[in-house]
């Protein structure tokens, strides 16, 4: 019997052989950056870097696997997003500069056929970054 998935806001309820379970979606900040395409553009920059620099705080700078896979999902839901063009050049620059542990761990376990490796190919002089990035916020 094929498995059915219905969205239920961050949980998915999975039945399959007659049972029913609730598995946990992807990260807060996932959910946080998909929620901007319902917003104006300008204020949809604004929430996706408020949410960097929270990630910036709320993440350490280490190598364990935790940090990196949050590190990973918050760079594929920028790429998710659609509405505007996100500052990835800008938001790589500032993590190799400000976390170069995680950075260098999340490049490592990073395959070359993955989406994400194009994204550690990216860099910037870091003040004119965060000069973009203060742009976005205004």
């Amino acid at each position: 019997m094929p498995k059915t998935f219905l969205s239920d806001k961050r949980f998915i309820t999975c039945h399959s052989a007659g049972k029913e379970k609730k598995l946990l979606t992807l990260s807060r900040e996932v959910d946080q950056v998909n929620r901007t395409t319902i917003v104006e553009p300008q204020e949809t920059k604004r929430i996706i870097i408020r949410d960097f620099f929270a990630l910036i705080e709320k993440v350490p700078n280490k190598d364990d696997q935790a940090s990196i896979q949050t590190f990973l999902r918050y760079l594929q839901s920028l790429l998710r997003i659609k509405q505007v063009v996100p500052p990835v050049v800008e938001i790589m620059t500032v993590i190799k500069q400000n976390k170069p542990l995680l950075y260098h761990a999340a490049r490592r376990i990073t395959l070359p056929s993955s989406n994400l490796h194009m994204l550690f190919q990216l860099e910037m002089d870091i003040m004119l970054a965060h000069e973009r990035l203060r742009q976005y916020d205004k």
